[in-house]
């Protein structure tokens, strides 16, 4: 009878003592029911060093830590503490069970990036941090399953309070570049908000004839990064729309660092639905260095080079060209963008509705 019993006897002896708590652990619960926070982290963290740790482990630690945060926010909201608390427990979160803990983890982190965000004077680039915290907690909550609708509150009270001070600014703005530049900007944060698009697309409708690049003319350039993103830039300076039909000059300036070749065939246009076609390039032009003046005394300049209908013109970076384009489509076909796309970059034109 004792061969027959002492293996289950074995076996339930392990099973108690993989749940038992060392004395780290439990002097951080202790720590933690009394609401000292640091104290308790440290504590978790020397458990965690000695390699044996209870079942509840992982969700007294994410408190601590969601906790802690939280009262360093109190006093400073901007703490690089509170950034390596939630760093911490998010690495922890797969292994915590209870999903009351996880809601707490993901609304306090939203709620905090909320508080950032909603600073007085904050730069565009802590502005960015703020809510890349909210969108962090929005991800844990979706893959955990847990606290998403509460994040999505937190990040839409969050946008209301961001959008309309920053609109106002960008609509100050007499520089149409410099006012898209802006509005750029805040559809990276609040791409969906109804206030931005209409704003944003207004504004594609007034720029459709400018080069948008973003140079000396942009006062703050922080978040440049985020939107000045393609290597051919264009401009439409002439443009007529019909229900099937757009045409007009498409002028080219490239910023990809090389020379390249400027094909038509390279050229759609693409509708709100993602639908494409093609363009049907006419006559054109591309600048060029050429010498110009009497031997001995030559100096090069920018010349234009004319280009015949459906030619392949050279496009060298930093200069320009120009050709008359025509897109058919169906009716129905909303158009969206313009788009270049060779082996060197990308452009694409936003017209607006």
């Amino acid at each position: 009878m004792k061969k027959i019993f002492l293996p289950a006897l074995a076996v339930s002896v392990a099973f108690a003592l993989s749940g038992c708590k060392g004395a780290n652990e439990k002097r951080g619960d202790e720590h933690l029911e009394n609401q000292r926070y640091r104290n308790a982290i440290n504590s978790y963290l020397d458990a965690l060093k000695k390699g044996k740790v209870s079942d509840e482990f992982y969700d007294n630690f994410t408190l601590a830590l969601v906790r802690g945060a939280n009262i360093e926010a109190k006093s400073n909201i901007n703490s690089d503490l509170i950034s390596g608390y939630f760093d911490k427990a998010a690495t922890n979160i797969s292994k915590v069970q209870k999903p009351e803990v996880i809601e707490e983890f993901v609304t306090s982190y939203a709620t905090i990036g909320k508080q950032q965000a909603a600073q007085q004077g904050l730069d565009y680039g802590s502005t960015l941090q703020a809510f890349a915290k909210i969108d962090t907690a929005l991800s844990i909550a979706k893959r955990m399953n847990v606290g998403e609708a509460s994040v999505k509150t937190i990040r839409t009270e969050a946008e209301n309070l961001y959008v309309g001070p920053a609109l106002a600014e960008a609509n100050d703005e007499t520089d149409p570049v410099v006012c898209e530049y802006y509005l750029l900007r805040i559809a990276e944060i609040a791409p969906e908000n109804a206030d931005v698009k209409a704003a944003l697309n207004k504004s594609r409708k007034g720029t459709r004839g400018y080069f948008l690049i973003f140079g000396e003319n942009i006062p703050d350039p922080s978040g440049k990064n985020r939107v000045d993103k393609w290597g051919y830039v264009m401009a439409l300076p002439t443009i007529k729309m019909t229900a099937t039909s757009l045409s007009g000059e498409l002028q080219f300036w490239a910023s990809t660092g090389n020379n390249t070749v400027l094909d038509p065939a390279n050229i759609t246009l693409v509708s709100t639905e993602g639908k494409s076609v093609n363009a049907k390039a006419g006559t054109g032009w591309c600048e060029a260095e050429v010498l110009v003046g009497k031997k001995g005394d030559e100096k090069i300049e920018k010349k234009r080079q004319n280009l015949k209908a459906g030619e392949k013109g050279k496009l060298m970076n930093e200069f320009q060209c120009g050709l008359n384009v025509t897109f058919s489509f169906e009716k129905g076909f909303v158009p969206d963008y313009i788009q270049y796309k060779d082996e060197f970059g990308i452009g694409k034109k936003f017209l607006g509705q």
